[in-house]
């Protein structure tokens, strides 16, 4: 009877993927990014598909001056009619069809949570997201879920986040949940396709600095430029509009949106570049974009606003909060936890080295107890100089100050 049941359950989920091979429906936008599932609903201004992100099927509502191409069943080649505007080509391909979840399909559906705290290239850093993301792999979550609160950080890891978080964001499901997500902080956050806040979440403010000799300066000039064009770019890929990504950069420009509310409950959000009449104005000539969790979510930013964990879980379609493993709060946590410990005793042991009544043997302790740290976890050594300012901290160099010391002292 088991053999015949697997048998028969075998045969029934070959037809399933018949059936769902044989009716594909496929929406490119004008940012390059492609929907694949069934279209449920088209009129002249929208077009609502049911897709699956995840292994969760979704309804998205998708405005006709956003689509590129729409096409029906794209697996018999049959283009439908082009819905951009006149003089744009057209384009057409194709893949599958998703039903909507039944109860069993909500059933068990796994979370792992990442919390992502402190300074971007600190405590929120690039390998320690692999590293959480790696423990999560034998479990399987159905969704990852990031918990941002940073006040920014270095915008030499953002690209590292970037090159890694566009590598397995098609791998899992992840969104971000935001409390804080500032500057570096910020960026990261719009590289992930899903974005909710917590109720007294904000995000933005990411001007770019750099460190003179008389201090930090605003980045300009191509280097800047260069920084927009990235930041627009992973942003765009990700489903956010680039002129809220460069209004969050740089000063120089406003950003505005015209809103409309549509009779079956959904939001239009078009965003400009300048001004005009019936726009609201988000972001002025000379300010730094910052949106609250209420304005991100009235912009089409945020997909949702919730403190509670079980709210949250209906959100994203699942049938409960239910966290497969605490390793990736562990892994990111733990990381913080001894770098902040160590910033404490650093700072103490570079002061008592120099202080002029520290002998030969106390500087000797004191190297000793750096190398120590640093075997723990070499990451440590970032963004901190040796004890003596020769340079950058680094385990090598410690050790031929050591043997410097050991002979000074004979």
């Amino acid at each position: 009877m088991t053999r015949m049941f697997k048998g028969l359950l075998a045969i029934l989920l070959l037809l399933a993927l018949t059936v769902v091979a044989a009716a594909e429906d496929l929406v490119v936008l004008k940012n390059g990014k492609e929907y694949r599932g069934e279209v449920i609903e088209e009129t002249k201004e929208i077009v609502r598909m049911k897709v699956d992100i995840g292994g969760i099927a979704q309804t998205l509502t998708f405005w006709k001056d956003d689509v590129k191409t729409l096409t029906r069943d794209a697996g018999q080649a049959k283009p439908d009619a082009d819905i951009r505007p006149k003089g744009d080509p057209v384009k057409a391909t194709g893949d599958s069809k998703d039903q909507a979840p039944t109860e069993a399909d909500l059933v068990n559906k796994k979370v792992f949570v990442i919390p992502m705290y402190g300074g971007v290239g600190q405590t929120f850093r690039q390998d320690k997201l692999k590293e959480a993301i790696d423990a999560a792999r034998p479990f399987k979550p159905d969704v990852i879920v990031l918990e941002i609160d940073s006040p920014g950080g270095a915008l030499s890891e953002v690209y590292k986040l970037r090159d890694y978080i566009e590598k397995v964001r098609d791998e899992f499901r992840i969104v971000v949940w935001i409390k804080s997500a500032i500057s570096a902080a910020a960026m990261t956050s719009m590289m992930c396709r899903e974005m909710y806040f917590m109720k007294e979440g904000h995000i933005g403010a990411a001007t770019a600095w750099y460190m003179t000799g008389s201090g930090a300066k605003a980045m300009e000039g191509l280097e800047l430029e260069i920084w927009l064009r990235d930041a627009r770019e992973f942003a765009e890929k990700a489903g956010y509009h680039p002129y809220v990504t460069q209004a969050m950069i740089d000063p120089r420009f406003i950003l505005t949106a015209k809103v409309e509310e549509l009779p079956n409950g959904e939001r239009r959000v078009t965003f400009y570049d300048d001004y005009g009449d019936g726009r609201e104005i988000l972001c002025k000539e000379g300010e730094i974009l910052t949106l609250t969790a209420s304005q991100a979510e009235r912009y089409n930013i945020s997909l949702g606003t919730v403190d509670d964990k079980e709210e949250f879980a209906r959100m994203l379609n699942l049938s409960g909060w239910v966290e497969v493993s605490d390793a990736g709060r562990k892994i990111t946590l733990g990381w913080k936890d001894l770098y902040e410990r160590f910033e404490t005793e650093f700072t103490k042991l570079v002061l008592e080295y120099n202080n002029p009544a520290s002998n030969i043997d106390d500087r000797i302790r004191i190297v000793r107890d750096i190398m120590t740290w640093l075997r723990r976890d070499p990451a440590l050594a970032e963004w901190r100089p040796m004890p003596d300012y020769s340079g950058p901290l680094d385990y090598r160099d410690l050790d031929r100050l050591l043997k410097a010391l050991v002979r000074q002292k004979g």
